[in-house]
């Protein structure tokens, strides 16, 4: 089972910002082994995630495992830290791995040859369930984007359309 939680940071929005609720807690369970974080009772700064980035990569790597068996998300906010997806079409294995970030590398990544340190957890969910819950989740958000923000502001309009195609 897969399940997706975030929650906006709304005392950190500011007038001026480019996208506003990109920040506050994102955290994925696969069973019992969960990354990043979420907290209903508090938004406590210093373990704030970019959320936006978090669903947009996850959008991303969704749509490059269709043509790649593997995919690896980097953890932008830690200097070893990545989610390594492998798919054979049907399941998807998750796994939160330490590696070095090679220079240059990108938040998504396929042809990357990373040196894998150690491999922290790894989790099975079917391919269907993945998308199912990373559109509703993902929907969600982008909802309450749209009510903190202009309707056509460029980083929603990029969402939605990633999202549109994982339908």
């Amino acid at each position: 089972m897969i399940n997706i939680k975030f929650k906006i940071f709304t005392s950190y929005i500011e007038d001026d910002d480019d996208l506003k609720g990109e920040y506050g807690y994102f955290q994925f369970c696969v069973d019992d082994k969960t990354y990043g974080e979420y907290r209903e009772d508090i938004e406590l700064d210093i373990l704030s995630m970019n959320i936006y980035d978090w669903f947009s990569n996850f959008v991303q790597a969704f749509i490059l495992l269709k043509n790649n068996n593997i995919v690896y998300i980097s953890d932008v906010e830690t200097s070893e830290i990545w989610i390594k997806m492998i798919t054979d079409k049907e399941n998807i294995q998750i796994s939160e791995i330490y590696a070095n970030k090679p220079d240059g590398s990108h938040s998504v990544e396929t042809d990357i040859n990373l040196d894998e340190k150690t491999k922290i957890w790894e989790k099975t969910v079917k391919v269907q369930d993945f998308q199912k819950e990373l559109v509703l989740k993902g929907e969600q958000y982008l909802s309450e984007l749209k009510k903190l923000n202009s309707a056509t502001n460029e980083y929603i309009q990029k969402l939605e359309i990633q999202l549109k195609e994982i339908k």
